[in-house]
C-alpha cells in the first residue's frame, strides 16, 4: 500500500498534526494455539494431584475466583501437566514460539498492507522463556524481514510488556520518523506449569494464565490509534511480588497477594500525569485498553483513576476466555477495540503492570 492512497492518508495526518511525528497502531493480529483446557479441567487436575494438600479447599476457590473459563495451549493438556526437564521447554518454546510469533506477524503485516522488506524495527517481548539467539532473531528469519532491520528483545518486563513495545514503538518514529516498526509478543505460560509445585501461587497460575501471540504494525500512514505519550513507574522494594523463581525444572512463577495495593498506590502518580500531561481524564477516557491482571487489579486501576467498570468490558472478556496471556493482553484488547472502533479524535489509555513492580502506560489518539 504504497500508493496515492497511503500518500493521502500520510498527508492528512500531517495536516491534522502538523510538526509532529506520527506513530500510528494498526490493527492487531491476535493468534492462538489449537488446544484449549477449561477452568473445571484444571480445578479438577488440581486436587486430584494434591488431594492430601491442607489446604486444597481454598486452593480450588481462589482459581475459580480468576474468572478465567478457557484458555489455549501450545500442547493438549495431558502433555502440559506431564514432568518435564527445563531444556525439554526450551526446546518446545523455540519451535512453538517461532511458528505462532511468525503466524501474527505474517497476520499484523498482511493488515497494515506492509511487505516484510518496508520494516524498520522489530520489537519482540516474550517472558516465557530463554533463548540464544533469541525469538527476535529466530522470527525476523522466518519472515524474512531485511538484514539492516533493528531489534529490540524484551524479555524480563513481563505483563507489562505488551504496553512497554508500544512505548517503545513510539520513541523509534519520533527518532527516526517515516519508519515502519513490527511488534511481537509470544507467551507459552504454559511451558512454566510445575506439577510438583503445591504453592497457592502455583495453583492460580495454573488457572490463570494461557498460551498466545499477538502482532502489529506501528508506521505514520495508515489510520489507527496514534500514539501521543508514555509514562512508566517503577514502584520501589518489590521485586519479590511478582517473579521467577528457577531450578532444574524451570521457571516458577510466584506473585505476592500484596500486588494490588501496590497497583493502588501506584495510581495517584499515574492519576497527575494523565491530569498534568494529557487530556485523557477529562473526565474519562474515551475507551481504555486494559491488562487484565485479575478482577482486583481491574478494580483498583477503576478506582485509583476514576474509570467506570464498564470500561474494563474487553478486558474481560480477554481474561474470560483467553486467560491472562501476559504481554499478548494488551493486543488482544486493542484488536478488539478495532471492531467497533471509537469516533475519529477519540481519547484512549492503554495501561499494563508488570514486574519490578512497573507500570507502564500509553495515551492515545484514533485517527
Amino acid at each position: 500500500m504504497r500508493g496515492w492512497l497511503s500518500e493521502a492518508i500520510r498527508v492528512s495526518l500531517a495536516r491534522l498534526f502538523p510538526g509532529s511525528s506520527v506513530s500510528t497502531v494498526c490493527r492487531p493480529v491476535l493468534c492462538l494455539p489449537e488446544h484449549t483446557v477449561t477452568l473445571d479441567e484444571a480445578v479438577s487436575h488440581m486436587g486430584a494431584l494434591h488431594s492430601g494438600h491442607p489446604r486444597i479447599g481454598t486452593a480450588q476457590r481462589l482459581m475459580r475466583n480468576t474468572s478465567v473459563r478457557t484458555r489455549h495451549l501450545v500442547d493438549p493438556f495431558a502433555d502440559v501437566v506431564r514432568p518435564r526437564t527445563f531444556g525439554e521447554r526450551m526446546r518446545r518454546y523455540a519451535e512453538a514460539g517461532t511458528e505462532l510469533g511468525a503466524r501474527a506477524a505474517r497476520g499484523a503485516l498482511a493488515e497494515a498492507g506492509t511487505a516484510p522488506d518496508e520494516v524498520d524495527h522489530l520489537v519482540l517481548v516474550s517472558c516465557t522463556g530463554y533463548l540464544l539467539p533469541g525469538l527476535d532473531a529466530r522470527v525476523a528469519g522466518r519472515l524474512g524481514l531485511r538484514r539492516d532491520v533493528r531489534r529490540l528483545a524484551f524479555t524480563q518486563v513481563g505483563c507489562a510488556g505488551g504496553a512497554y513495545a508500544l512505548a517503545r514503538a513510539r520513541e523509534l518514529a519520533a527518532v527516526r520518523p517515516g519508519s515502519v516498526t513490527l511488534i511481537v509478543a509470544v507467551e507459552l505460560c504454559s511451558l512454566s506449569y510445575q506439577p510438583g509445585d503445591d504453592r497457592i501461587a502455583s495453583f492460580v497460575s495454573t488457572a490463570l494464565f494461557g498460551d498466545a501471540a499477538a502482532a502489529c504494525v506501528v508506521r505514520e500512514d495508515r489510520p489507527g490509534l496514534r500514539l501521543d505519550a508514555s509514562y512508566e513507574d517503577l514502584a520501589p522494594d518489590t521485586l519479590g511480588h511478582i517473579s521467577y523463581e528457577v531450578d532444574e525444572l524451570g521457571f516458577h512463577f510466584d506473585t505476592n497477594p500484596r500486588i494490588s495495593r501496590v497497583v493502588a498506590e501506584a495510581m495517584p502518580g499515574l492519576r497527575r500525569w494523565l491530569e498534568d500531561e494529557t487530556p485523557v481524564l477529562a473526565p474519562q477516557p474515551d475507551f481504555l485498553v486494559g491488562h487484565t491482571g485479575g478482577p482486583r487489579i481491574m478494580y483498583e486501576v477503576s478506582k485509583g483513576l476514576g474509570i467506570p467498570p464498564a470500561m474494563f468490558e474487553l478486558s474481560e472478556n480477554s481474561l474470560t476466555r483467553r486467560g491472562n496471556t501476559a504481554s499478548v493482553v494488551v493486543l488482544d484488547v486493542l484488536e478488539q477495540t478495532f471492531d467497533d472502533p471509537p469516533r475519529a479524535g477519540a481519547q484512549g489509555l492503554v495501561v499494563a503492570f508488570g514486574p519490578g513492580v512497573t507500570t507502564v502506560a500509553v495515551t492515545g489518539t484514533w485517527v
